[in-house]
């Protein structure tokens, strides 16, 4: 996969994750049941998406 797809990719991956976490927030926000888990699983992935994408623009 050329550089620019993989860094487009990544990115996307990226947006997902935040409006994934976005969106389960607005739940917790509507529904104070949410499990707390469940956003933080979300928030460990929007920190694993935002470090690929980082590495391969070149920041360590």
């Amino acid at each position: 996969m050329p550089k620019a797809a993989l860094l487009q990719s990544k990115y996307q991956d990226h947006l997902e994750a935040i409006e994934k976490h976005k969106a389960l927030l607005e739940k917790l926000h509507l529904d104070s049941n949410s499990h707390l888990d469940e956003i933080n699983t979300s928030f460990q992935t929007i920190t694993l998406t935002l470090e690929e994408y980082l590495k391969l623009i070149g920041v360590p």
